[in-house]
């Protein structure tokens, strides 16, 4: 005769079940949780090791060495520049790493729902993925201090300068922030003879065939002594206008023109034409003036800041004064301020202050845009000469907003 099991037994063997299952499910869990923990950091470290190895071939042609990168949305930049980087399998979303010489310093890096932070020898994770990082909006035309030596925000020391926000718009979610210092720091002609060693390409009053060269070199002289992380990772091209250089490239300092190598140490750059024309617009100059487009127009002068013209255009009327930062200690020659006893901010000699842009002039390969000290914007200094046709060489730089904050 077959006996079955009892009511009360099935009971007992359910809680028993109940009681494991209890027991065992946190465990598992946990079992679960720690593989999803190891894998994460797993993945950040073969993503890192991956990316190292992507930036030290970058190096051996183009001596590229960051100081940070920042992934968004799974892209990669580092130092400003683009990195073309992918990996099989899991990856960050978002996240930054620090390098110093080329050696990873830290990095804290969203993937697989975790955030994997390394500080020094030490990695952690945590539930979730790190809420983007926010930094301060900036106004056009604000007032900073920074050390381009130390790579540091300041308010006293030599080599503590001023510098003016020229980035338009700027919101909390930019990571970088362009400045211009407040004064010029060197002044040359925009180009030399010496400095293309070529009669046919320089011509009998200078050419633009391969950009402001000696400009260029004399910023290069100026920020020699700059921190290495500001080396400069940058493209402007001119190739829509019709008198041009083409594309100015720079990859860590080298800066290369039409085939040509013009500087390999550069660490700021100068402004644009159609930077100076954002800013013009940004201060309220009228849709369709002649602001729009001061790289490739072909008129003499447009003004920006002068009381007896029109913001953006060149003709005389009700006045603007709002960008009078743009020409602040605007002086051609520091040696003729210093010969003369007066400082650059009391300087007051107007013959040919101002300084030059990376533009060239549409029309006239023998001219060149500059800022002038009336507060205009103006074509009419060629690109070669005599004292006559020298002007100052202001930095412009493009730097974290974590230096500064």
């Amino acid at each position: 005769m077959n006996k079955g099991f009892t009511l009360i037994e099935l009971l007992a063997v359910i809680v028993i079940l109940a009681i494991i299952a209890l027991i065992a499910t946190p465990i598992i869990l946990n079992i679960i949780e720690d593989s999803k923990e190891q894998s994460a950091k797993s993945s950040a470290n073969l993503y890192v090791d991956g990316l190292v190895k992507q930036i030290v071939t970058k190096n051996m042609t183009t001596e590229f060495n960051p100081s940070s990168c920042t992934i968004t949305n799974g892209n990669v930049t580092c130092d400003g520049q683009s990195i073309d980087y992918t990996v099989d399998g899991q990856a960050p979303t978002s996240g930054s790493i620090t390098f110093n010489n080329g050696i990873v310093t830290g990095y804290m890096l969203g993937i697989s729902g975790y955030t994997v932070t390394k500080s020094g020898s030490t990695i952690t994770t945590t539930k979730g993925e790190p809420e983007p990082t926010t930094y301060t909006a900036y106004t056009m035309g604000q007032l900073l201090q920074y050390d381009p030596v130390s790579n540091t925000s300041c308010s006293t020391g030599d080599t503590c300068y001023k510098w003016r926000v020229i980035t338009t718009n700027d919101t909390t979610s930019n990571t970088t922030i362009t400045l211009q210092m407040d004064h010029n720091i060197a002044s040359t002609v925009w180009v030399s003879k010496a400095d293309y060693n070529d009669d046919a390409n320089y011509g009998s009053n200078g050419n633009t065939n391969k950009g402001p060269i000696t400009a260029l070199k004399a910023l290069e002289t100026a920020t020699a002594s700059w921190d290495d992380s500001l080396k400069l990772n940058y493209t402007y091209d001119t190739s829509s206008a019709t008198n041009n250089y083409g594309t100015l490239s720079c990859t860590n300092g080298t800066c290369t023109v039409a085939g040509s190598t013009i500087t390999t140490n550069l660490k700021a750059r100068m402004i644009t034409g159609e930077e100076v024309s954002a800013i013009t617009v940004a201060a309220g100059a009228a849709e369709g003036t002649n602001a729009y487009n001061w790289t490739l127009a072909n008129g003499e002068v447009y003004y920006f800041s002068n009381t007896g013209y029109v913001l953006g255009t060149n003709t005389s009327g009700e006045g603007n004064n709002n960008l009078s930062w743009l020409v602040e200690n605007t002086f051609a020659f520091p040696e003729e301020a210093n010969t003369s006893g007066a400082t650059p901010d009391t300087y007051t000699n107007t013959s040919y202050k101002g300084y030059w842009t990376l533009s060239p002039y549409a029309s006239n390969s023998s001219y060149a845009w500059h800022v002038f000290a009336g507060g205009s914007f103006s074509s009419n200094i060629k690109v070669k000469g005599g004292m006559d046709q020298r002007l100052g060489v202001r930095p412009v730089i493009i730097i974290p907003k974590s230096v500064l904050e």
